[in-house]
């Protein structure tokens, strides 16, 4: 029996018409005795929720029309017919495609290195050929012949090799396809047209346009299966003006000559108006800073709107989008704190849950090795939990493991891990330690390469054991459960196909890349509510009927949309393969755009920003099709002066507390009699602090960031430990100090006094023995750093050849060296208000007694040497020592030298001061910044003014510092 069909192409004037006649076309269906439903082909799930939104069931309850995706509609061509062959997953189909193109690059002897990403592009290039009714073959002959015979250059040469490799692959590809017993889109749409349904689908209303006009439209093999399937009486393809003219007509008649056209020329009553900010008229359009501005500037036009007696509820507002993010996100933030209401219908990357970053930890760990930051992060993840014997470990212990694991100068390694716990002794760290051994005793498998199924199997029970259940009482646990399910069912996904297709061996490093493509490919839909202002996507829009609408982001790049370029062949080739010009495209996307100017039944506003991510963006060249859309305008001022977001009820004054909730409201009160914010005590005071002996490292820390040496000497907070495969400039500073001593010590021991030019070498070959054996106690790598430091290469000199050179070029002979010298007790400091007497404690480097009855100070630094406006220690210690060493061997002793040992910088000994009327004003200034420094802590002064605010960047107490005022003072 012949089927006699009937395909329309069903032309209305604009989007209010397209959705008017969506709902006549759907009235008109009568579902028949079979019960054959009506097929209503949109572009997306959010635009199926706005159609439907609007209609009403039959009065018996039921329904005979259904809204489908194009995937959806293959969905239900499928379920209706007999025998077909099982549908193949994406990820069988992806995995298909490894194999195939594994095997044809072996057949090839070709080296190309085939990563997840490019495999995927593979698959999407072939689905697009096949798409566009190409057959593998024709797809291989097209392309030979565009590249030209025999004289071909090297580029296109290798292109025709890059050819013959995806025509090797994607008959591969088939003919596993055949194999497996199954069929994929393309496989489907062939039993499709060869087979009749049982129970045919009879009316099919397409209402987008090809895929050259929608990202998410039909292509020409769908086009040809609705012509040809059995059964199917009535096409209808529902598109405006605008998108007709943009070249979709041209090409629907290409494929269909002769198709039958209606028009619909009902006219809809008013078009909306154009809002426009003041003294705008050639440009009617709102710019603003940033994503963030636009939404706080749509919430106060809303809030005026309804302050000034406009009745447009909520619900026939819209904020419409081209990107979801990251309006998704700013949206919900800056409409909660307006209290405006807000429903959405799109949904969010999987990958952006918190269960996908949880994921994530897991598989830095095994990345890194198990260092200690991501053992750490691991323990404290509030969606694991690593019991042990049942006992989970606490805070405070995993705190205390990682300051254990830093001093150990753990870098990784379970054997590692393993080997502490047995060098380490029974104390708070422990639960926590025995929890990070478990962890990595399970994962450590994941080290080595693996069929991938076993891979991904070790890392799915790992997960399933280890997740915490969340709190049930918390308002997000439905959300986080579904999360975790969906991040779950991708990870067993992956093993079964694995374990049914192909199972190649995977490194750790291969199963992650795999997991995290198919974790960011899927998207995560969100509950919302069901009232309030529509924020909503471009396409979704064209199904909204509201009356105002604000369309945000209109930026270059968004609108319209980059083409996802293809990374095989230039346009010019793929033109051969049906691929459409960039003109086509740009066409369209000023087609939708124009219609969605006039969607909105009352108004329309349209906005721009200057500023994304710190960068300069433009505004979209769409903006200038503006006239084209024939709307009168009308001006509105901005409305910046209303008060609208909960902050600004405290903010602006007067504060209006009315605005708040109860427990806002009370807390707010209770902050308002609190003390005035002005008071000292806001601003870095504390009370005045009982005189003490203060280190004076620690007092120069005061001089570099007063805040910070409130942090680290009064609070005594510990700072964030770093994992570093050498050790840090502290460790550095230890070992440096540690080998001088011990060469200097060595050195008086073996009789020596001076070093002169004639000892120069002794000197030195006593150094680099001292050296040797310092450095055997570290690592190979650190300590070949550690030599060179000291001992220097053929480029330049070590730190150990200038201080031996600075003292063998010194005219005066060493009589004693005092090294490490103690400098604690009370020392007289001169003021320009008279002496004072001041308690410190500290430490020389080094003091050498010269034959002379002088001595000279020496500091070494592992930097630069510090400025001397701002230094303490070597001015100060110089003071000290010439009280100290009063009537040490019978005399009293004067400082004729102070200087600096500087690994960096232009010199290695860089002096304190210069002639005798330097070295005066120098020792001075340090005094008086000594009592300066000194008063100002025991009154209890610790604003965060750092010397230099660079500081601020790399200072491990950032996160309990109010940075708020730095710079005020």
């Amino acid at each position: 029996m012949i089927t006699r069909r009937r395909t329309r192409l069903v032309r209305v004037r604009d989007l209010r018409g397209f959705r008017q006649t969506i709902q006549d076309l759907r009235a008109e269906f009568t579902a028949g005795p079979s019960g054959s439903p009506l097929l209503i082909v949109v572009p997306s799930q959010s635009c199926r929720r706005q159609l439907q939104k609007s209609w009403s069931t039959s009065a018996d309850g039921t329904d005979a029309s259904v809204v489908v995706t194009r995937d959806e509609l293959y969905d239900r061509l499928y379920e209706r017919l007999p025998d077909c062959p099982r549908r193949l997953t994406p990820i069988e189909r992806d995995v298909l495609v490894q194999a195939s193109a594994r095997a044809a690059a072996a057949d090839l002897e070709s080296d190309v290195s085939l990563r997840p990403g490019l495999v995927a592009e593979m698959l999407r290039f072939y689905d697009l050929l096949r798409r566009q009714s190409q057959s593998v073959a024709r797809f291989e002959e097209l392309i030979t012949e565009a590249l030209g015979g025999d004289e071909i250059d090297r580029g296109a040469r290798r292109m025709r090799d890059q050819t013959r490799f995806l025509a090797a692959t994607f008959r591969e590809y088939e003919r596993r396809v055949g194999e497996s017993g199954g069929c994929d889109e393309h496989g489907l749409r062939e039993h499709l047209i060869a087979d009749a349904a049982q129970s045919p689908i009879r009316h099919v209303i397409v209402t987008v346009g090809d895929w050259v006009a929608d990202a998410e439209g039909l292509f020409v093999a769908d086009f040809d299966m609705l012509a040809r399937i059995p059964g199917l009486e009535t096409l209808d393809i529902v598109a405006t003006d605008h998108l007709l003219g943009s070249g979709f007509h041209e090409r629907l008649h290409n494929w269909w000559p002769g198709l039958e056209e209606v028009e619909i020329t009902t006219v809809q009553a008013g078009r909306p108006m154009l809002v426009a900010p003041p003294d705008s008229d050639d440009q009617p359009w709102w710019t603003f800073r940033d994503r963030e501005e636009e939404l706080v500037a749509v919430s106060r036009q809303l809030k005026a709107a309804r302050r000034a007696g406009e009745s447009v509820p909520l619900d026939r507002t819209a904020v419409v989008f081209k990107r979801p993010l990251p309006y998704l996100y700013l949206a919900g933030e800056v409409f909660a704190s307006a209290r405006i209401a807000l429903q959405t219908f799109d949904a969010l990357p999987l990958a952006a849950e918190p269960s996908a970053a949880a994921l994530d930890l897991v598989l830095d760990a095994v990345a890194s090795n198990f260092t200690r930051d991501a053992i750490i992060s691991l323990l404290r993840s509030p969606h694991f939990r690593f019991a042990v014997d049942d006992r989970l470990p606490s805070r405070e212990s995993i705190a205390a493991l990682d300051r254990g694991l830093s001093k150990s100068r753990y870098l990784g390694e379970a054997e590692r891990l393993e080997a502490l716990a047995t060098e380490w002794s029974h104390d708070e760290a422990t639960p926590a330690l025995d929890a990070a051994i478990s962890l990595v005793r399970e994962l450590r498998g994941l080290l080595e390469p693996a069929p991938a199924s076993e891979q991904l199997g070790r890392l799915l029970t790992f997960w399933r054991a280890h997740l915490r259940q969340p709190d049930a009482d918390n308002a997000s646990s439905d959300r986080e459960r579904r999360a975790r399910a969906a991040v779950g069912d991708t990870i067993e996904a992956l093993v079964a196909v694995h374990t049914s297709f192909d199972d190649p061996v995977w490194t750790a490093d291969d199963m992650a890349a795999a997991i995290r493509r198919w974790i960011e490919e899927q998207t995560f839909e969100v509950a919302s509510t069901g009232h309030g202002v529509h924020l909503i996507d471009a396409t979704a829009a064209r199904y909204l009927d509201v009356d105002d609408m604000t369309i945000v982001g209109v930026v270059e790049g968004e609108w319209p949309e980059r083409t996802r370029r293809n990374i095989f062949y230039p346009s010019s080739i793929l033109k051969a393969l049906g691929w459409p010009s960039e003109k086509d495209r740009q066409s369209a996307s000023d087609a939708h755009f124009l219609d969605l100017l006039a969607s909105a039944r009352r108004r329309v506003r349209l906005s721009t920003f200057t500023l994304e991510d710190d960068a300069l963006v433009s505004r979209s060249l769409q903006l200038d099709e503006v006239p084209r859309a024939g709307l009168s305008s009308i001006t509105s001022p901005a409305s910046n002066d209303v008060r609208v977001f909960v902050d600004e009820a405290l903010s602006i004054d007067p504060a209006v507390l009315s605005a708040l909730d109860r427990d806002a409201r009370t807390w707010a009160e209770l902050r308002m009699s609190r003390s005035d914010a002005s008071l000292p005590r806001f601003h870095g005071s504390i009370d005045a602090r009982p005189e003490r002996a203060w280190s004076v490292s620690a007092l120069e820390t005061y001089v570099g960031c007063p805040f910070r040496f409130f942090a680290q000497h009064v609070l005594t907070l510990e700072e964030e430990p770093d994992d570093e495969e050498i050790m840090d400039p502290r460790r550095q500073g230890q070992f440096v100090h540690e080998v001088f001593e011990r060469f200097f010590a060595s050195w008086q021991g073996s009789g020596f006094r001076e070093i002169t030019l004639a000892n120069l070498d002794a000197a030195r070959d006593l150094f680099t023995t001292i050296v040797d054996e310092a450095l055997e106690q570290l690592p190979e790598a650190e300590a070949g750093l550690e030599r060179t430091r000291l001992l220097g290469s053929p480029a330049a000199a070590g730190l150990g050849e200038a201080v031996i050179r600075m003292e063998a070029e010194r005219p005066t002979p060493v009589v004693e060296r005092l090294l490490e010298h103690p400098m604690n007790g009370a020392f007289e400091i001169a003021t320009a208000a008279g002496p004072r007497t001041i308690r410190l404690r500290g430490k020389a480097d080094r003091l050498d007694l010269l034959a002379d009855g002088t001595f000279r100070v020496i500091d070494y630094k592992l930097g630069w040497p510090p400025d001397r406006r701002r230094a303490l220690q070597l001015p100060i210690y110089s003071v000290c020592a010439e009280q100290r060493l009063r009537g040490h061997r019978g005399r009293d002793w004067k400082m004729a030298e102070a200087v600096y040992l500087a690994f960096k910088g232009p010199r290695r000994v860089v002096p304190l001061f210069q002639n005798d009327s330097d070295r005066q004003r120098v020792l001075a200034d340090a005094q008086e910044r000594l009592v300066t420094v000194v008063d100002a802590i025991e009154r209890g002064e610790f604003p965060p003014t750092p010397d230099d605010v660079f500081r601020c960047e790399r200072c491990s107490f950032a996160t309990v510092c109010r940075k708020d005022y730095v710079g005020d003072v």
